[in-house]
């Protein structure tokens, strides 16, 4: 169940990543085109861009988390050949990884609630809006880091 609701939520995230960009696209587009043909900018040209991107780049590692995808440098199984004790430590990274997402998405939680009554000049929406981008990624986060945490492990899954 929790397999199944981290790929759905993995889904959805790619697909409004995706359109995030292309929205994004389109924006900057419009933005180059008004200040070098029509010699005018519009008073959102900063701003919501700015707000586009933040949010397709948090809920797009959503997807790189799902599909582990991630950077990383793979050395630990050219030094270590059991997989079991391969398995415990990718166990107690997927944990360490939900711990530090849970800390990380707090703050952004209180960053969001400290700038929640401020508003973004050109927008007139929160500050907060750009920040709890942050909390709401880090949730969805945790709960795909919970689905890899509680899988079966490939020697479990041939039993």
């Amino acid at each position: 169940m929790l397999s199944r609701l981290s790929a759905i939520l993995s889904g959805i995230s790619k697909a409004f990543a995706a359109l995030a960009v292309a929205l994004l696209a389109i924006l900057i587009s419009y933005v180059v085109f008004s200040r070098f043909v029509t010699h005018t900018t519009p008073h959102w040209a900063e701003e919501l861009p700015r707000l586009v991107l933040v949010w397709s780049a948090f809920i797009g590692g959503v997807a790189c988390s799902h599909d582990r995808s991630h950077l990383m440098a793979g050395l630990l199984p050219f030094m270590v050949r059991s997989p079991r004790v391969l398995n415990v430590v990718e166990r107690v990274n997927q944990a360490l990884v939900i711990v530090g997402l849970a800390v990380l998405g707090y703050a952004g939680w209180q960053l969001a609630e400290l700038t929640g009554d401020q508003t973004l000049p050109a927008l007139d929406v929160s500050a907060g809006t750009v920040y709890l981008a942050l909390p709401f990624a880090c949730a969805i986060t945790i709960v795909v880091h919970l689905a890899q945490l509680f899988a079966p492990t490939p020697a479990m899954a041939k039993e």
